[in-house]
């Protein structure tokens, strides 16, 4: 050791790195990879004095040279370093350099129905109609563990797959069965043998499954929440301009509900959610709960004294003179609004969308004070006493919004997407057979 020492020292003295250039951790980032290339000229088949075959390159031996790719999607924000070059799949640099959105385009993008439909078609299993993805349910078969007898015979379950975002949680199965997405057309699916039919092997449908795919409905909504504020930290500039959540006041609240129209072309979600109260045994609020495992059945359901509200309405969102010179196919815009009592029963889910609403509030209420160096005054506490309920005060309902200038912050479409379909899937009135696909959304 006395002697290894002194050698290791000598060697870290001739390999001094000081004066030299060190190596950056994080490489500098590639062109995005294109299939696009330039095709052949066209082949000539008439009036040829040779074989086709014998040209170097002609459609019958090589009918690869001859396919067409798509150019790369336009991107949102496009960083400075993919915009001059692009690399393709041999490593050549090409000329199919992505680009940026037109104004006309994020209208477009930023539209969650628009997006909804333009997901991957798949088929229903028991409709057997192809829809969008995002208007059907996807499951996959599990084997269940097996019980100590000698019976071996395997059993096998549906569970519901992909229903998270796949940050938290991946796919179970490559291979999914997908169901449309209304709880009733689940219970018929259950009452006709459907799933009998997905494995020669026994398929056990649990009862309680359409409750615990609303559960992971309504996790999704939670998980897109606390998405959207990592997006809103990251880029919190043009706050003022572009507001995609925020709060109404009072005035504008009695106004929706008066039937009015909200005067807000970019809105895309209404939610009420007002602050709960504290438990009457423990004097506590409930703790947000965001656990993806089904909660225990409540030994006494709760009881309202008022009538229990719709889980969703649609609101206009223009006045019918804004749609005055269109033809009269386009029916007038509509927003939902979603009540926050029926949307999330359960009162710790419900305490965690508060906790991510007003969290969402505050970055956007930071944001604002950075570039303006005030607070807004339209945004208050909730600690303010219910009797102060003036008409520019911040009421319960925060308004989601979606447009052109809102998704160069941040993209709000997937949380609406994600409302939707917790719509589609509590809604009722579900009958099998009846109707076109339209009827089912």
């Amino acid at each position: 050791m006395r002697q290894l020492i002194p050698r290791l020292l000598a060697l870290f003295k001739a390999r001094s790195i000081v004066g030299q250039k060190t190596r950056r951790l994080r490489p500098p980032a590639k062109g995005a990879k294109s299939l696009r290339r330039s095709l052949p000229p066209p082949p000539i088949f008439f009036g040829r004095s040779r074989s086709i075959l014998l040209d170097e390159v002609n459609p019958i031996m090589h009918p690869k040279a001859y396919r067409q790719h798509k150019s790369l999607p336009p991107q949102v924000r496009l960083p400075d370093s993919q915009k001059t070059r692009t690399i393709s799949r041999d490593g050549t640099v090409e000329d199919d350099v992505r680009r940026e959105m037109t104004s006309e385009e994020r209208v477009w993008w930023a539209n969650p129905y628009l997006r909804m439909l333009s997901t991957p078609i798949r088929r229903c299993a028991q409709s057997s109609r192809y829809l969008p993805s995002d208007f059907l349910v996807r499951f996959s078969v599990k084997r269940l563990p097996s019980p100590r007898t000698s019976s071996k015979r395997q059993t096998y379950t549906l569970v519901p797959d992909g229903l998270q975002h796949p940050k938290f949680k991946g796919l179970d199965s490559r291979r999914g069965h997908y169901i449309v997405c209304r709880r009733s057309a689940m219970k018929e699916f259950n009452k006709r043998g459907y799933y009998h039919r997905l494995l020669s092997a026994t398929v056990q449908l649990p009862s309680s499954l359409p409750d615990y795919v609303g559960h992971l409905l309504r996790l999704r909504i939670l998980q897109e929440l606390e998405l959207l504020a990592e997006r809103l930290q990251a880029r919190p500039g043009e706050a003022e301009e572009s507001q995609l959540l925020r709060r109404l006041t009072w005035r504008e609240f009695s106004a929706i509900r008066a039937g009015k129209p909200l005067q807000d072309q970019d809105a895309v979600a209404i939610l009420v959610v007002p602050p709960l109260n504290r438990d009457p045994t423990t004097k506590k609020q409930p703790a947000p709960n965001t656990s993806p495992l089904p909660e225990p059945p409540l030994e006494q359901p709760t009881s309202f004294k008022r009538d229990v509200l719709p889980l969703s309405t649609m609101c206009h969102a223009l006045s019918p003179e804004d749609y005055q010179g269109f033809p009269d196919v386009i029916t007038p815009m509509k927003v939902p609004l979603y009540n926050g009592v029926a949307l999330f029963p359960s009162r710790t889910q419900r305490a965690a969308l508060h906790e991510r609403l007003c969290k969402l509030l505050m970055i956007e209420r930071r944001a604002r004070r950075r570039q303006h160096d005030r607070m807004s005054t339209i945004d208050v506490d909730d600690s303010q006493p219910t009797a102060c309920r003036l008409k520019g005060a911040a009421s319960p309902a925060f308004l989601l919004r979606s447009g052109a200038e809102t998704v160069l912050r941040a993209d709000s479409v997937p949380l609406a997407i994600a409302l939707w379909r917790l719509r589609m899937w509590e809604s009722d009135n579900w009958e099998h057979g009846q109707g076109t696909w339209a009827t089912v959304l």
